[in-house]
C-alpha cells in the first residue's frame, strides 16, 4: 500500500445524488482523489461530469450524500467558499 493509499482523501465523494426537479443529474456517485494522485473524469454527454465539478467548486449543493475536503464535511453555499477551501476551478471554452 503506498502512502496515498493510507492517507485521508483530499477530496471524497459518498453516494452524492443532485436532482434539477425531476432530473437526476447525479444518483449514488462516491469517489476519492488523494494527494498525488491525478484523476480523469470521463463519461458521455449528460452522464453528470460538470454537475460534479460545480459540486467540488461550490456553484451547486448535493442533493444527498457527503463532501468531504481533508476528511471533513462539506457544504459549500458559494465558489467563495470552495475557494477558501483550496478549490479552484478552470473552466475550458
Amino acid at each position: 500500500m503506498t502512502s496515498a493509499e493510507n492517507s485521508t482523501p483530499l477530496l471524497e465523494v459518498n453516494d452524492v445524488s443532485k436532482y434539477f426537479g425531476n432530473v437526476i443529474a447525479l444518483n449514488g456517485v462516491s469517489m476519492s482523489v488523494h494527494a498525488g494522485e491525478v484523476m480523469c473524469l470521463l463519461g458521455d454527454n449528460g452522464a453528470g461530469k460538470s454537475t460534479l465539478i460545480k459540486i467540488f467548486s461550490g456553484v451547486h449543493q448535493p442533493t444527498s450524500g457527503t463532501f468531504l475536503v481533508d476528511g471533513n464535511e462539506v457544504r459549500f453555499a458559494s465558489p467563495r467558499d470552495a475557494l477558501a477551501a483550496g478549490i479552484a476551478t478552470v473552466y475550458q471554452d
